[in-house]
């Protein structure tokens, strides 16, 4: 990961971090010769920064293998880190950001006692026509918010969710239990492998959403981040712009939660 100056610094300190961000993006105790490669750096120089990394625990070496690994004073450092995060304080900055950019309306949402609950809204320049602010519900059914819920959460929760949701008489207007169960299942294996839910102009006619999750340092599912606009401000591909914009920064947001999964 490249460092980004924002002001003047110790290059030494910087130079040397290459080496824990090398053991942080490995997650597993290299070689030394391994190590340096993977830092840019010769292993004559790297030997140096290993030698005082070690002398406070930043990292430490296997006397049997030789290799080197983060040491336990790395470990406190990630533990008060992830202490000191917000998911949702993370977050809003960023959807604000969002928002801007790809001017969409963008919803932070977490998982509360009623199912998916929107906690933030950043509105944009295009502003959408849609009956959701702080406090909405969303559907499991029928929306790419529920979707990813639907996908992430342990399967027990999602069920009971599910069974929940379809006591609404307008959602068992629409199908009967057996087959909106059915039909939500084969969404969500589509789900996980993309890492990204969408909807085109349902539940809400002329309105389209991608929705993508945030995990956690225990890769557990913290939130999601929704784009809603209008279908005809709003590019559906897969692979357009909102919906790269989206994931990078779903990306970005479960990166500084401790998220070490791909």
């Amino acid at each position: 990961m490249e460092i980004q100056r924002t002001s003047r610094g110790i290059q030494a300190i910087e130079v040397g971090s290459q080496l824990l961000m090398a053991l942080v993006q490995s997650r597993k105790p290299m070689s030394l010769s391994k190590l340096a490669r993977e830092a840019n750096m010769t292993p004559s120089k790297a030997h140096p920064y290993l030698a005082s990394f070690g002398a406070v625990g930043l990292t430490v070496q296997d006397p049997v293998s030789g290799n080197y690994g983060l040491g336990p004073f790395a470990f406190q450092i990630g533990l008060v880190c992830l202490l000191q995060q917000n998911p949702i304080k993370l977050a809003t900055p960023l959807a604000e950001e969002l928002a801007a950019r790809i001017e969409q309306t963008v919803a932070i949402t977490v998982w509360g006692t009623h199912g998916p609950t929107v906690v933030y809204i950043a509105e944009s320049s295009r502003p959408v026509h849609v009956n959701m602010r702080p406090g909405t519900v969303m559907s499991m059914l029928g929306t790419a918010t529920g979707q990813i819920f639907s996908a992430y959460l342990p399967p027990k929760l999602v069920e009971h969710a599910i069974a929940r949701e379809l006591q609404d008489s307008a959602v068992l207007a629409q199908a009967t239990a057996q087959d909106a169960f059915q039909k939500h299942e084969g969404l969500l294996a589509d789900v996980r492998r993309r890492g990204l839910a969408r909807v085109e102009g349902n539940p809400i006619p002329g309105v389209n959403a991608f929705s993508a999750p945030v995990f956690d340092d225990r890769q557990a599912l913290a939130l999601a981040i929704t784009v809603i606009g209008s279908t005809g401000t709003f590019p559906p591909e897969w692979d357009g712009p909102v919906a790269r914009e989206l994931k990078n920064c779903t990306a970005s947001v479960s990166y500084h939660l401790g998220y070490a999964g791909g």
